[in-house]
């Protein structure tokens, strides 16, 4: 289990990879899980499959599980009336945003007939709400057992610099950067293009919908307008910035500075949006990045901005 690296240039986040660990957890979890009722009994027998994303982070001090996953289980039971029965239960997606209630249980019963039915109604009455409760202790186990690995003692109300690719210990990190005089900070320019399965609507509304950009950056603090004019802040006020130009589905142009960066800089952003028959692609042209950022601030956006939409909203090519 990777962690990533710790205080990421002023976004505060801290990352570990749990996906083998909630494998672990599921199997013995939800295995050996039995229920009876009315003469018919089940019992799960083992979980076959756990395919998703199990990831713990600290943002700004605060640990945070996000978590979605496909959980499959096989069982055995047996009615009243003596007949055997075996399938296997489906839980679609077990996920850090959804409440356990709303866990969907999908039963399928090998060779199924009518007289193996009551097995079928004792999983979804009486077995599914004792699953729901374990599962309702994931996020809680998960932290108990990873939150001391992405723990990062740092006084998150002070400006920091940059942290490289491998943590470093920076003696300037708690020292504000001056404010810039006009032509005084070298800079360069990044590209990227991204690829998300999804309208060029869905992405243009995930970047400026402020109730969806609260989701993706995990931060209720973050505001946001599709009005040109209007000022911005993600992640807790780590970015900032205005709105300068909005073609609808198009194309979004903003000016974009980190915090960390020297006062009144400001780089311009702007983002293309592309609609083909099975995908959109999003060009991105960062202008006015302070030479020395570059390499930091296209990880930010790799990791903050699209893995977190795609893992949000499903919008991962090929999902």
């Amino acid at each position: 289990m990777a962690k990533d690296m710790k205080n990421v240039n002023n976004w505060h986040w801290v990352d570990k990879n749990c996906i083998n660990w909630a494998k672990t957890y599921f199997e013995t979890e939800l295995s050996n899980v039995s229920a009876e009722a009315e003469g018919n009994s089940v019992k799960t027998l083992a979980v076959t499959s756990v395919n998703g994303d199990v990831d713990v982070n600290q943002r700004k001090g605060k640990i945070i599980t996000i978590f979605d996953v496909a959980i499959t289980m096989t069982f055995e039971g047996t009615t009243a009336d003596g007949t055997a029965v075996t399938g296997k239960i489906e839980i679609p997606e077990v996920a850090h945003d959804t409440e356990t209630d709303d866990y969907v249980f999908d039963v399928s019963i090998d060779a199924d007939n009518r007289s193996k039915q009551p097995v079928r109604d004792l999983i979804r009455k009486t077995l599914a709400p004792i699953l729901r409760k374990k599962l309702d202790l994931f996020a809680s186990d998960l932290i108990k057992v990873h939150g001391k690995d992405v723990q990062v003692e740092t006084d998150f109300t002070k400006p920091a610099s940059p942290a490289p690719v491998t943590p470093t210990v920076n003696s300037s990190a708690s020292s504000p950067k001056p404010a810039a005089a006009p032509g005084t900070v070298n800079t360069t320019t990044l590209e990227e293009t991204v690829e998300m399965q999804a309208s060029a609507h869905d992405i243009y509304d995930v970047l400026l919908n402020q109730a969806k950009v609260v989701i993706w950056t995990r931060s209720n603090k973050s505001t946001i307008e599709p009005k040109v004019g209007s000022k911005f802040s993600l992640f807790g006020g780590s970015v900032t910035g205005e709105i300068k130009e909005l073609v609808e589905d198009k194309k979004i142009v903003q000016s974009w500075r980190l915090t960390s960066w020297p006062a009144g800089h400001y780089s311009t952003v702007t983002m293309d949006i592309s609609q083909s028959s099975n995908s959109t692609t999003i060009k991105v042209k960062q202008e006015g990045v302070p030479v020395g950022e570059q390499d930091i601030t296209r990880q930010n956006w790799s990791n903050y901005y699209w893995a977190e939409i795609k893992r949000t909203f499903g919008f991962g090519v090929g999902l």
